[in-house]
């Protein structure tokens, strides 16, 4: 009997539909051309961008092994020390992160099926909710907004918040108590085999692979399998069915 699903957000309900290599350094170009322009505060920007750059490939490496995230908030931080900025890029480091995912937020669209189905297993009585790997739980929930999920989705938690990274089970579990659903009742759905479909199965749930867009996670796990794969999310409900309601 399943009776709750916990959507990945990248990837799985939203499609990213630029040069995934090129967003960084825009975004970086344009937080630190922000700091110069906007606030009027001295930086070495050519500096700021190449370290936080930098920084922000580690703390992925880091976060990838341990599965604890480190947050954009946390690493600009240590970047602006390391530079030795002006004080006041702290103070402004909240609008700082905004400036730089403004190209990365814009290029982020639904899936063209994603929104009719959560409606249907709305309307079928599923719980929905989500979890999303992150470095930036502000993002998410702008996100989540911009694109009209906030009614068909709840709870909205992600890794920047609560600390854990999927395939950590606790995620998985953090949602399962909220609903006060056991695990064997609720399934995974995501993008990643490393992430989703091994961290449902961490958790003791079922996960489904979306495969519309090839995660490169995925290449090197192979010899996970997910419970069941779907091409395009409108086959979601059907799949259900056959898990049992």
């Amino acid at each position: 009997m399943i009776k709750g699903i916990i959507f990945d957000l990248g990837g799985t309900l939203l499609r990213f539909t630029e040069d995934w290599d090129s967003i960084p350094r825009a975004g970086a170009l344009a937080m630190a051309d922000w700091y110069l322009k906007k606030k009027r505060i001295k930086v070495d920007a050519e500096r700021l961008v190449d370290t936080f750059l930098t920084a922000r490939l580690a703390a992925w490496a880091l976060a990838g092994q341990n599965h604890t995230e480190v947050t954009i908030e946390e690493t600009l931080q240590q970047v602006l020390d390391k530079i030795e900025a002006p004080a006041s890029t702290k103070a402004f480091a909240e609008a700082a992160i905004k400036v730089f995912y403004e190209h990365e937020e814009a290029a982020w669209q639904p899936f063209p099926d994603a929104i009719d189905t959560l409606k249907v297993l709305k309307g079928e009585g599923y719980r929905l909710g989500l979890f999303s790997n992150a470095t930036n739980d502000k993002l998410v929930q702008r996100l989540i907004n911009r694109h009209s999920l906030r009614p068909l989705l709840s709870p909205t938690f992600s890794s920047a918040a609560w600390g854990w990274r999927k395939p950590k089970p606790e995620p998985f579990q953090l949602i399962a108590e909220r609903w006060r659903l056991p695990a064997a009742e609720i399934v995974v759905v995501g993008d990643t085999l490393s992430a989703d479909i091994l961290g449902a199965h961490n958790a003791g749930m079922k996960g489904i692979l979306a495969t519309m867009d090839e995660a490169p996670s995925n290449a090197d796990h192979r010899h996970l399998r997910p419970d069941a794969t779907i091409s395009q999310l409108a086959e979601l409900p059907e799949v259900l069915r056959r898990f049992g309601k």
